[in-house]
């Protein structure tokens, strides 16, 4: 029986023609890539982030040497240039920050960012009329009463708590919305990092 293949967490992965820095606002806000054009920070992405295509045991000659071919784009000289490991230092600070990163890390608080989101619309789904009523008795033997009252403690606390889940409900779905720069490639006969170098050629052309 042929192994399943697992699904693989693509970090910040090219998806148009467009810049990283403009589909991923979080890679925008650090200062070592705002200020790269776009092959160049291309390049840093291809070279280190960890969900490249180009796999991890690849020896820097040959990484620089696949990144140049597909990044590169503006002219010959540079690609040779880059090619050859020769890369100016603001794109080798770049290429650092990128290792940095861990897909599997952000996958994870993706899945808990929207398990959060779940729990607290969970929490808030409550009959503020009806779930804090207790019933308690009141006096003894044939005297005894059964009262319901409103358990007005619990009440101010979902209040409280409450009010502290909708101020926070914005930053949550921004992080929702933005999903750590977090994508995954689908299970399949071909899901292999071939196909990803392949993908990745056609978004920058």
């Amino acid at each position: 029986m042929q192994e399943e293949k697992e699904d693989k967490i693509l970090l910040f992965g090219p998806k148009t023609g467009k810049s990283l820095l403009r589909l991923y606002p979080e890679l925008a806000e650090e200062k070592v890539f705002k200020d790269l054009s776009a092959e160049d920070l291309n390049f840093a992405w291809y070279v280190g982030n960890p969900s490249s295509p180009i796999e991890e045991d690849v020896e820097d000659y040959n990484r620089f040497r696949t990144a140049a071919g597909v990044c590169i784009l503006s002219s010959d000289e540079k690609k040779k240039q880059y090619a050859s490991g020769s890369i100016p230092d603001n794109v080798k600070a770049a290429i650092n920050k990128m290792k940095l990163y861990s897909p599997d890390a952000r996958a994870l608080a993706k899945k808990m960012t929207q398990q959060a989101f779940h729990n607290f619309q969970k929490m808030l789904n409550v009959d503020v009329d009806k779930d804090f009523l207790i019933t308690r008795k009141v006096g003894k033997g044939e005297d005894a009463e059964t009262i319901t009252e409103m358990d007005w403690t619990g009440r101010k606390s979902y209040v409280d708590s409450a009010t502290k889940i909708i101020s926070e409900l914005p930053e949550l779905v921004k992080k929702m919305e933005q999903g750590y720069g977090v994508a995954e490639d689908k299970k399949g006969k071909e899901a292999t990092r071939v196909r990803a170098i392949e993908r990745f050629h056609q978004t920058i052309k």
